[in-house]
């Protein structure tokens, strides 16, 4: 195989980041790993003891996710671009970005219309 992917994070959209931030932090006792942005969208990462959660707020439309979407599953993946060249041979649609600290992502949906995301760094690297 030309690659190797390992899951890394479940993203869930909210309304109110600070908001469902403190819910997980004084609910669950879930701790804030850190922050970071992708465009205009603000992300927060949870620690959530052997898996990590991504809570998303994107603006002008808070806990809207892309359509057709609630979630999305997150893989991390080594030899990224091999994965995102044999997608792309494969005809299957990317909506490519970039995060603050300069790596790799993109999304696709699954035959259930689902968005998986593979990431070239990890939420957790």
């Amino acid at each position: 195989m030309d690659h190797e992917v390992m899951l890394n994070h479940i993203g869930v959209y909210v309304k109110d980041l600070e908001r469902s931030l403190n819910f997980y932090k004084e609910t669950l006792g879930l701790r804030e790993r850190y922050r970071f942005s992708v465009g205009e969208a603000k992300i927060v990462v949870i620690d959530a003891s052997g898996g990590l959660l991504e809570l998303i707020q994107r603006p002008g439309a808070p806990a809207e996710p892309p359509k057709g979407s609630r979630i999305h599953i997150a893989f991390h993946v080594r030899e990224y671009k091999n994965l995102e060249k044999k997608l792309e041979e494969k005809g299957i649609p990317l909506r490519k970005a970039t995060r603050d600290n300069g790596s790799s992502i993109a999304f696709f949906k699954d035959p259930d219309d689902h968005d998986i995301e593979i990431m070239e760094q990890g939420l957790s690297s």
